[in-house]
């Protein structure tokens, strides 16, 4: 897996990433989503869920799963000096049920409905 994180929120104490693997292509050549990371950073340590996707999940046994985690949060955490305690709950749905609910005016919503369908 050739992991690319892209921030999509941040704010003074969270911050939202979506996951590509750069060695997987969505069939339009661009790297395959395969899930998303949102993070929580308070005094006492960085709380976060990860979702990955169904697929890339299978792809991981639980030993390559906690390493893929404790070295995501160890490039992210460590380096803004912040507390090394950390809890992640770990999702893996499927894209089957998957909808994304907005209110962005309609031409903003027909790209992102686009993309999300490419996905």
């Amino acid at each position: 897996m050739n992991l690319k994180l892209k921030r999509l929120v941040r704010t003074s104490s969270s911050e939202q990433y979506a996951l590509f693997d750069l060695a997987q292509s969505d069939g339009a050549d661009k790297p395959a989503t395969i899930g998303k990371l949102d993070l929580h950073y308070t005094g006492e340590g960085t709380y976060g869920t990860i979702l990955l996707w169904d697929l890339a999940s299978q792809s991981m046994d639980p030993v390559r799963r906690r390493v893929f985690v404790r070295s995501l949060l160890n490039e992210l955490v460590v380096p803004m000096g912040l507390p090394n305690e950390f809890v992640i709950e770990f999702f893996a749905p499927t894209l089957e049920q998957y909808e994304l609910f907005h209110n962005l005016d309609e031409e903003s919503g027909d790209r992102q409905a686009d993309t999300e369908a490419d996905n």
